[in-house]
């Protein structure tokens, strides 16, 4: 069964690869290219998002990580094209990986905060929003060096690895891990990954209940074109709001496995899979509900020339600006 859930594995993660890249990429052009004025501070937070969501794609295909939590112990399998360059460089870009996945959730709870904030008071400067940006990305790097600075001999992690899972076919792979989560650099990563994420969730959704209620609220000083861009990111920040269950999906199969619920390869090759969707709907949710983002897609999906794709670009704009 095993070699057969291997290779499902390595198939999944490679496919979500290309498309993920695919959808970010073309999101980071058109967020450059064709956002217009009203969000184009904005599209700051969307462009600095792709390309979070192109680094976890990358590492992700490059590890093809699977987890096994035991105890006190964390333990990684590598399949991918990392495991030519020996243990140590795979744990390294698995320390990278989770730092793009969690900075992601970070940027997703400060697109909800951008998106209130300017409800109430003027839009911050470019560089303020680079600033709030670069905060939130602090949590993250911490987490990020701290795993690079933390290796044990991956000899000692497959001698604990046999002992606790004598069962296991080891022969041959690429193994990782922490014999110690108590450490400090295994310690932050998983409170960093699994405790933080419930409350950025729910922050992500509080602020989108506010949001709603600005919204709705007919005294608000805004305009009718305004407002209907305002309409078109909520719709793509509700359904970026269901994106963290993913995160938290591969969270419960952690904490499964982390406490011997069921400990079966299946849970512990789901752990990073349920991750891996994450940067792919993002995108997604902006280049379906932002509709300056999606004419332009539906353009170049129809094949039209791109001197009508300007005009059409041209045209919403004008629109935008008489509020029409």
């Amino acid at each position: 069964m095993l070699p057969y859930l291997v290779l499902i594995f390595k198939i999944t993660h490679t496919v979500c690869f290309m498309i993920g890249c695919f959808f970010n990429f073309l999101l980071c052009y058109v967020a450059i290219f064709h956002s217009p004025s009203l969000i184009k501070t904005y599209s700051i937070i969307v462009v600095n998002v792709a390309l979070t969501n192109v680094g976890a794609c990358v590492s992700d295909f490059l590890i093809q990580q699977r987890m096994i939590p035991s105890g006190f112990n964390l333990f990684y399998i590598s399949y991918g094209p990392c495991v030519k360059s020996g243990p140590e460089m795979c744990f390294d870009i698995y320390g990278i990986m989770l730092h793009f996945y969690s900075h992601s959730l970070w940027l997703l709870f400060l697109a909800f905060a951008y998106r209130y904030y300017v409800m109430l008071r003027e839009e911050p400067s470019r560089w303020m929003l680079q600033l709030s940006i670069l905060i939130v990305y602090i949590p993250s790097f911490i987490m990020m060096v701290s795993l690079l600075l933390d290796h044990t001999d991956p000899e000692i992690v497959r001698k604990v690895l046999k002992s606790q899972f004598p069962n296991y076919n080891l022969s041959g792979l690429i193994i990782t891990g922490s014999v110690d989560t108590t450490k400090f650099a295994a310690m932050f990563a998983i409170i960093h990954m699994s405790v933080l994420s419930t409350p950025i969730s729910i922050g992500i959704w509080v602020l989108r209940r506010k949001i709603v209620k600005q919204l709705t609220y007919k005294g608000i000083d805004i305009t009718k074109a305004t407002r209907n861009l305002h309409a078109q990111l909520l719709r793509a920040l509700t359904f970026q709001a269901t994106i963290p269950v993913f995160y938290l999906l591969g969270v419960i199969f952690y904490f499964i496995a982390q406490f011997g619920i069921w400990s079966h390869p299946i849970i512990e090759f789901s752990i990073f899979t349920c991750f891996l969707i994450v940067p792919i709907l993002t995108p997604l949710s902006s280049l379906i509900y932002v509709t300056p983002y999606k004419r332009f897609v539906l353009k170049i999906i129809k094949g039209e020339k791109s001197n009508e794709v300007s005009r059409a670009r041209l045209h919403t704009n004008s629109m935008i600006t008489i509020g029409a």
